[in-house]
């Protein structure tokens, strides 16, 4: 048995096992164990960089293998009846083989946490090799200012293709801010699709000015990765983009943030700066408001009087972000205090737009660092880029 398999084995196989390998042995037409795979180790490796080679962006690598168990199988069979332990199998020599190879061919270095790609490569009975290529997400941290009325910020669910967005000239199809920035970055990174993580939100006629709104965007499957080497800014149907730098995860917890928001009200009558000083009083002031079936509360750190006209006038509201700004105008629904109930007449949020945001720790600061940070309430105009 033993004779037998060792002059059956390739000169791998027979290494493998620990055999003394004897000189001008003729290699066998067909392996016992591997069936001549470990032969094909660099036609393989050719084909897997040719492939990585088409537009792939990185610099770490991982590769995973499944073999037909039969491999296995037939070495341990040997192994067992010659009580051979303690060695490498055909896996992982396969496996050990083949990242040295690609290794060497590209440049590029095994990680086997946390890779930007990782390889899985499947080997059938008739020793074809068949890749699965899987980059990692790369995480986004961007920003957005929106200079148009009547963008949502969400997705209505529904495909949208780049051209489609492109020939929106005149906007009269109002894509959202996800279909029109996922489009972009898909581009940008010929990634497969794009997952969304907002910092606060605003309505479909709101708009957002000052420095911008931040958010992640994580994108699945990008072949590019190197965004520094790319245009990462886009200006399109009065939407604002700025790629600001990148991660490999998303922040473990929610980042802190506070805004200057501009509310046009409308009151059920005429109304006097006299009667809109009381709502100085809400500066300071925590507002405790109803979402779905919890009590949030918020706190308003300034309140400041602009525009009068008529029964319409402006606040600029600069409060911890999450407020709710119609509940807080209106007061239809559980929040106390609310403006209508201090000035005691009814009251309706026109519009809203947001002016500014502003991060509030110093973990945002490390994640945006060209976003402004707030370092005291009471600070705001010595706002910097980071």
């Amino acid at each position: 048995m033993e004779l037998k398999n060792y002059v059956s084995l390739c000169k791998d196989c027979r290494n493998r096992q620990g055999f003394i390998d004897r000189k001008n042995l003729d290699e066998p037409n067909e392996c016992f164990i591997c069936n001549n795979l470990m032969s094909k180790l660099g036609t393989i490796s050719n084909t897997l960089v040719a492939r990585l080679s088409d537009g792939y962006e990185f610099r770490t690598f991982q590769i995973g293998v499944s073999l037909p168990s039969s491999y296995i199988e037939r070495e341990d069979n040997i192994r067992s009846r010659l009580k051979i332990k303690g060695r490498n199998n055909i896996k992982n020599q396969f496996l050990l083989n083949l990242r040295e190879m690609f290794k060497h061919a590209l440049l590029k270095e095994i990680d086997y946490v946390s890779p930007d790609i990782r390889i899985d490569l499947v080997i059938n009975e008739k020793n074809e090799a068949f890749f699965n290529i899987v980059p990692a997400p790369i995480v986004l941290a961007c920003k957005y200012l929106k200079k148009r009325r009547g963008i949502a910020q969400k997705s209505k669910g529904l495909a949208v293709t780049r051209n489609q967005i492109l020939e929106d000239l005149q906007g009269e199809n109002s894509f959202s801010l996800e279909e029109v920035i996922s489009e972009y970055l898909k581009q940008l990174t010929l990634g497969e699709k794009v997952k969304f993580s907002w910092i606060g939100g605003e309505d479909k006629e709101s708009l957002v000015l000052g420095k911008g709104r931040p958010f992640f965007a994580e994108v699945i499957g990008p072949k590019r990765r190197v965004l520094t080497e790319h245009n990462i800014s886009l200006k399109e149907n009065g939407i604002e983009l700025c790629v600001l730098s990148t991660s490999r995860m998303l922040p473990q917890s929610p980042l802190k943030f506070d805004s200057t928001t501009r509310v046009s009200i409308t009151a059920e009558r005429l109304i006097s700066i006299k009667d809109l000083e009381c709502l100085t009083s809400l500066s300071g002031r925590t507002i405790w408001f109803r979402n779905k079936k919890k009590i949030i509360r918020k706190a308003v750190h300034s309140v400041k009087l602009g525009k009068i006209d008529g029964k319409n006038f402006v606040l600029d509201v600069f409060a911890e972000g999450g407020l709710h700004i119609k509940q807080f105008v209106g007061g239809k629904e559980y929040c106390e205090p609310n403006i209508s109930t201090i000035l005691g007449l009814k009251c309706e949020c026109l519009s809203f737009d947001i002016m500014d945001v502003w991060l509030r720790d110093q973990h945002a600061l490390e994640v945006f660092q060209r976003l402004p940070i707030r370092k005291n309430v009471n600070e705001r105009k010595g706002m910097i880029w980071g």
